[in-house]
């Protein structure tokens, strides 16, 4: 941006906390260079984004909201977003150019909001997803999805992939299609983890579990951790992924909680458990990547995405794998913390250039 002093929209998507969390090295580095950076989004992204960054500027703009089945197929609420998905884009777009108007902004980053482009503003779209898993009934429907995909992508001036180039990549088919948008690059992970200076936290925890995503799966998941903990009788800390519920830990019937934790003490925490579960949200596999870190990652049921990514990770031996209806009995030894040697410097390929 030539060295001037620009006001910048950071609009992640509200499906879970994983796109704001992912999201905090890009503002960082708005902030460092001089920047005005507002936030814009649902409000537990606003809620994690006001206690990271004290005093930025924040607006309530809400993204689609989605809710899952308690099933195992998630085929039904799939269909019924992909009915809506369009028009709340085309809303999305027209609630943008007012934004852009009122606080005349000059760059728009919009982590998975394909609505976000705009003719008074650069846009650039985050995203990893450039191909579409479908449901097993529309398999036929995939290469329709990959090109609308590309349709959205390429309305906004660039296009960032938060992967690596090349055959040495996480997100493996997501994110390297057939044929990617034109105005693509691949910009190496995001985590906010990334260079973190990490304390030493003064509990031990036997377990820890990392709750993300939309409900009433998040609520399903925690119970299945729960009865899990009973059975070992670990000392076990769950994260519930509120950051609106505060940083205290807080003990209830023999299992600790806490809605969120700062980056530095939830880093150290999940390098010094001995034992770790985390869902297979994208987000939740950079940060573990950054740390060095593997553990037991459990898909939300039939959401396609995260059984892709467990699987494809699990083949790569990356990581373990286990299926929700089945943690409750699993022995405590699949979800032992192995610790590895990335060096979390390095794992940003390319300069994210504006």
């Amino acid at each position: 941006m030539n060295g001037e002093k620009k006001t910048i929209l950071v609009c992640p998507l509200g499906w879970g906390l994983g796109h704001a969390s992912r999201d905090i090295p890009i503002i960082e580095s708005f902030l460092r260079d001089g920047h005005e950076v507002i936030v814009a989004g649902d409000e537990q992204s606003l809620a994690l984004l006001s206690k990271r960054f004290v005093g930025i500027k924040t607006i309530h703009f809400p993204s689609f909201k989605v809710r899952f089945s308690k099933r195992k197929s998630q085929l039904f609420p799939l269909i019924w977003i992909a009915i809506q998905l369009p028009y709340h884009i085309l809303k999305e777009h027209f609630a943008l150019n007012r934004l852009v108007k009122d606080y005349q902004i000059d760059l728009v980053i919009s982590d998975n909001r394909y609505g976000l482009w705009c003719k008074n503003a650069k846009t650039v779209l985050i995203t990893h997803q450039l191909k579409v898993l479908f449901p097993t009934p529309f398999r036929s429907f995939e290469l329709a999805g990959q090109w609308a995909v590309r349709f959205f992508a390429e309305k906004f001036d660039s296009c960032w992939i938060p992967d690596f180039l090349g055959s040495d990549n996480l997100a493996g088919e997501l994110s390297h299609p057939s044929k990617i948008p034109s105005n693509a690059e691949y910009i190496g992970i995001l985590s906010r983890f990334l260079g973190i200076e990490i304390n030493p936290t003064s509990i031990n925890w036997d377990l820890v579990g990392v709750v993300s995503g939309p409900s009433p799966q998040r609520e399903l998941f925690i119970e299945q951790v729960e009865k899990l903990v009973r059975r070992q009788k670990t000392k076990t800390l769950i994260m519930t992924g509120k950051p609106d519920e505060g940083t205290d830990i807080i003990e209830k019937n023999g299992i600790w909680y806490a809605g969120h934790l700062n980056d530095s003490t939830f880093a150290s925490v999940l390098k010094s458990s001995k034992y770790l579960i985390c869902r297979a949200g994208y987000s939740s596999i950079m940060d573990l990547v950054a740390l060095g870190v593997k553990c037991l990652i459990v898909p939300t049921p039939g959401q396609t995405e995260q059984e892709y990514l467990a699987k494809h990770l699990s083949n790569e031996g990356l990581f373990k794998v286990c299926q929700q209806n089945k943690l409750e009995n699993i022995d405590i030894s699949e979800a032992k913390v192995e610790l590895g040697s990335h060096d979390s410097s390095n794992l940003l390929q390319n300069p994210m250039r504006i």
